[in-house]
C-alpha cells in the first residue's frame, strides 16, 4: 500500500492535465503495465505517480492505448459508481467529505479507495482518481452521481 505522501504525489502530477490527456495517460499506463508484465519488468505502476508525464508524447499515444482506457473505463464504471455515490459504501462519507474540498482533497480520498478496496495499482488508481475528481469539481456531487447513474 502506498503511503498518503506518495498518493498526494501521485494525484498532485496528473491534476493539470485535461481529462482528454488523463484518459490518454490511463491507456498508456495499463499499455505499459501489460508489456512490464509480458516482459517480467518492474512494474511502473506500483508507484502512485508512474513515470514522468510528458503532454507532448501523450498526444502520440496510439489508439490501441486510447481504447485501453475505454475498455477499463467501461468495465469497471459500475464499481466505481458505488464506491464514489452509494451512500451504502463505507468509503462514501470519507468521499463525500473530500469532494466539499476540492478536486485534489477527492482524488488522494478516491485513489487510496481504489488501491485497498479494488487492489488496484496506485499508478492506475491515481489517474482513475482525478478523472473522477475533475468530473465531480465541474458540477455539485449530487448532480455528477445523477448524471452517472442515468448513464449506467
Amino acid at each position: 500500500m502506498p503511503s498518503k505522501t506518495e498518493l498526494e504525489a501521485g494525484v498532485k502530477a496528473l491534476l493539470d492535465l485535461s481529462t482528454d490527456e488523463l484518459q490518454l495517460e490511463l491507456g498508456k499506463r495499463l499499455v505499459d503495465t501489460r508489456r512490464e508484465l509480458d516482459s517480467d519488468k518492474d512494474l511502473m505502476a506500483v508507484r502512485a505517480t508512474g513515470q514522468t508525464i510528458d503532454r507532448q508524447a501523450l498526444q502520440s499515444v496510439g489508439d490501441f492505448a486510447r481504447g485501453a482506457a475505454e475498455r477499463f473505463l467501461k468495465k469497471f464504471n459500475k464499481q466505481m459508481y458505488s464506491l464514489v455515490c452509494d451512500a451504502g459504501d463505507p468509503d462514501h462519507a470519507a468521499i463525500r467529505s473530500a469532494a466539499t474540498q476540492g478536486a485534489e482533497a477527492l482524488g488522494y480520498v478516491i485513489s487510496g479507495a481504489l488501491v485497498v478496496s479494488f487492489g488496484w495499482l496506485p499508478g492506475i488508481a491515481t489517474v482513475i482518481a482525478v478523472i473522477i475528481a475533475k468530473r465531480v469539481a465541474n458540477s455539485s456531487y449530487e448532480a455528477f452521481c445523477e448524471e452517472w447513474k442515468e448513464r449506467l
